[in-house]
C-alpha cells in the first residue's frame, strides 16, 4: 500500500487478486497524511488464510487491522502493538478486504498474507492425517469425524462468512459425550443433534442438547449419555454479527453397552432365557430410548433383585408380570417398582416370586433426562418342593391325605397369588402343630373345617388363626383335633406383600 488516498475505500482498494501458497508482502503508512488503506484479495475453493501483522516500532504509534467480506462487513479485527501477529483460520471462497486505520502517531506496517487448501496441514485427530474441506453447514455436507471413541480435536473458523459448522461422527457403544468449543474472538453455541428420521434435515426435537454455558474464555460445552448411533455436533456464533476461529474438543467415553438394545417394549425385550444366578448388564435409557426390557424366566420361586446404578440421573426399575400375555403392560401387572432412590442414582427392589416368564422394565425418573446405567440382576432359587401350586380355594387346595408324622413343603404366596390351600385328613384325634416361616415378610395362618362340605369358608369354620408373628416372620398354630378332614391356609399379612415360605404340618 502507497501513501495514497486512493485506497482510502473498498471501491478503491489496491487488488492483490488470488491468494495462494506464495506469500504476498503489504508494506504501507497510515498516519497523519494517510488515515486508513485498503486493499483486496480472492480465495478459491476453500481456502486457509494466514496473515501476519509485524510489530509497530514506535511504542506511541499503534493502528486497528480489520479483515471483511465482500460486502465490507467485519469478521475479525485486532489492534497492532509491539508484538507480531499471525491470523490463521479457514474461509470459504470469495473477495476479501484488508483495511489499515490509523488510532495514534505514524504507522509503517507490514503484513504477510498467503492461503493454502484448507486442511493442508491437518487440524484433526492429534498426530493424524489433515481433513480436507471446510466444514459444511448441511448434514449432507458435514465433516466426517468417522467413528469416535476418545479425543478428536480440530480449529476451524465460524462467523459472517461461515455460519455454521458441522461435524459428523458415530458411536460404536453407549457413551458419554463431552463437546468443547473455545473461541477466540467471540461466543460460539455448540448443539448435538440426532437425525432421527434420516430426512438429511435439522428438524423440531432433532436437537439433543444445546451448550448454553457460556463464560469469559468464550468456552460453550455440551456433556451428554448417548446410545450407539450418528450424530452431528454444530457450531455457530451467537450472534450471527461476530465472527471467530475456534478449537473443538470431543471426547467419547465408552461404557461397554450390551450385543444389541434392550427393547423398549415387552415383545421387543432383551430376552436372558432361563435365569439364576446373575446378569450385569451396561446400557444406556433416555431421551432417545425412552425403557429397557429385559426377560427373564423362572423355572422355580425365587427372590429376584434387581439394582439399576446410573451415572447421570435416577432411573426407576419395576418387575412386570404379563399376565394376559398381550404383550402390554396393564393395570397390577406391575409386581414391584422402586420408589426409594438416592443421590448416589441407585434404584433398586427386592422381590420374591413364584416361577414364571418376567420382564424388568429400567427408564429415567423423570422424561426427557438420559442416562447410562448398570444393571445388576440376581435371581435366587427357593427349592420350591411341590410339582404344582397349591390352590387358592379349598376345592382346589393340594391334597396331603393322611397325615401321620410330618409334612413339609416350600412354596410362595403374596401379589400374585393370594392364597395357598393344603388339605388333610387325621383318621383319629391329635395334636396338630402348624408352623410356617417366611423368607421376607409374615404370613397369617388358618386352620379350617368345612363343616357342611360346601367348599366355602363360612362362619364359623375357621379353627384357629395365628395372631403371633415376629421378626423373624414365624406363624405357628398348635391344636388338638378330632378325626377328620381339615384346611390348613397360608396368606400374607399384609396385602400385596409377597414371600417365599416354609410349611411344616406334625401330627
Amino acid at each position: 500500500m502507497s501513501i495514497s488516498n486512493r485506497d482510502n475505500t473498498l471501491r478503491g482498494a489496491r487488488n492483490f487478486g488470488r491468494l495462494d501458497n506464495r506469500s504476498r508482502r503489504i508494506n504501507g503508512y497510515v498516519g497523519s497524511r494517510d488515515l486508513v488503506d485498503f486493499a483486496k484479495f480472492t480465495l478459491g475453493d476453500v481456502r486457509e488464510l494466514v496473515l501476519s501483522i509485524g510489530r509497530i516500532a514506535n511504542r506511541a504509534s499503534s493502528a486497528q487491522v480489520t479483515l471483511r467480506n465482500a460486502q465490507g462487513a467485519v469478521i475479525r479485527s485486532f489492534n497492532t502493538g509491539r508484538q507480531n501477529i499471525t491470523f490463521r483460520s479457514e474461509f470459504a471462497p470469495g473477495t476479501y478486504f484488508i483495511g489499515v486505520r490509523r488510532l495514534r502517531g505514524e504507522v509503517n506496517y507490514r503484513i504477510t498474507a498467503a492461503a493454502r487448501p484448507a486442511g493442508s496441514s491437518g487440524p484433526g485427530i492429534p498426530g493424524g492425517p489433515g481433513i480436507p474441506g471446510e466444514p459444511g453447514d448441511r448434514l449432507d455436507t458435514a465433516r466426517s469425524i468417522g467413528v469416535l471413541a476418545g479425543t478428536y480435536t480440530d480449529s476451524e473458523f465460524v462467523g459472517t462468512t461461515d455460519p455454521a459448522d458441522i461435524y459428523r461422527f458415530t458411536l460404536n457403544d453407549v457413551a458419554n459425550l463431552q463437546a468443547r468449543v473455545t473461541g477466540t474472538a467471540a461466543n460460539t453455541r455448540v448443539e448435538l443433534i440426532s437425525d432421527l428420521n434420516s430426512n438429511g434435515l435439522i428438524d423440531s426435537g432433532e436437537v439433543i442438547a444445546s451448550g448454553t454455558n457460556f463464560g469469559a474464555p468464550f468456552l460453550s460445552r455440551v456433556t451428554e449419555d448417548l446410545p450407539q448411533g450418528t450424530y452431528f455436533l454444530r457450531i455457530t456464533p451467537t450472534n450471527s454479527n461476530n465472527s471467530t476461529p475456534y478449537r473443538l474438543e470431543l471426547v467419547a467415553t465408552p461404557f461397554g453397552g450390551l450385543p444389541s438394545n434392550p427393547g423398549s417394549t415387552i415383545p421387543t425385550a432383551f430376552n436372558l432365557g432361563a435365569f439364576s444366578g446373575t446378569f450385569i448388564g451396561k446400557e444406556y435409557v433416555g431421551r432417545l430410548d425412552e425403557a429397557d426390557f429385559y426377560r427373564v424366566t423362572l423355572n422355580d420361586i425365587s427372590n429376584i433383585q434387581a439394582s439399576v446404578r446410573a451415572t447421570s440421573v435416577n432411573t426407576r426399575v419395576q418387575l412386570i408380570r404379563d399376565l394376559n400375555n398381550n404383550g402390554l403392560v396393564d393395570n397390577g401387572e406391575i409386581v414391584a417398582s422402586d420408589t426409594s432412590f438416592s443421590s448416589q442414582v441407585l434404584s433398586s427392589i427386592n422381590q420374591d416370586v413364584p416361577s414364571g416368564t418376567y420382564f424388568i422394565k429400567v427408564e429415567p425418573r423423570s422424561p426427557g433426562q438420559s442416562t447410562l446405567y448398570e444393571l445388576n440382576l440376581v435371581a435366587t432359587p427357593f427349592s420350591g418342593t411341590l410339582p404344582a401350586d397349591p390352590g387358592n380355594t379349598l376345592s382346589t387346595a393340594r391334597d396331603i391325605g393322611v397325615l401321620s408324622g410330618t409334612f413339609t413343603a416350600r412354596e410362595h404366596v403374596g401379589f400374585l397369588d393370594s392364597d395357598d390351600f393344603y388339605r388333610f385328613t387325621l383318621s383319629s384325634p391329635a395334636t396338630l402343630q402348624f408352623r410356617v416361616t417366611g423368607a421376607s415378610a409374615n404370613t397369617r395362618i388358618q386352620l379350617i373345617q368345612d363343616i357342611n362340605g360346601n367348599g366355602i369358608i363360612d362362619s364359623g369354620e375357621t379353627i384357629a388363626t395365628d395372631t403371633n408373628f415376629s421378626s423373624t416372620f414365624l406363624s405357628t398354630i398348635t391344636q388338638s383335633l378330632a378325626a377328620g378332614t381339615y384346611f390348613a391356609r397360608v396368606s400374607p399379612r399384609d396385602a400385596g406383600v409377597s414371600t417365599n415360605y416354609s410349611i411344616s404340618l406334625v401330627v
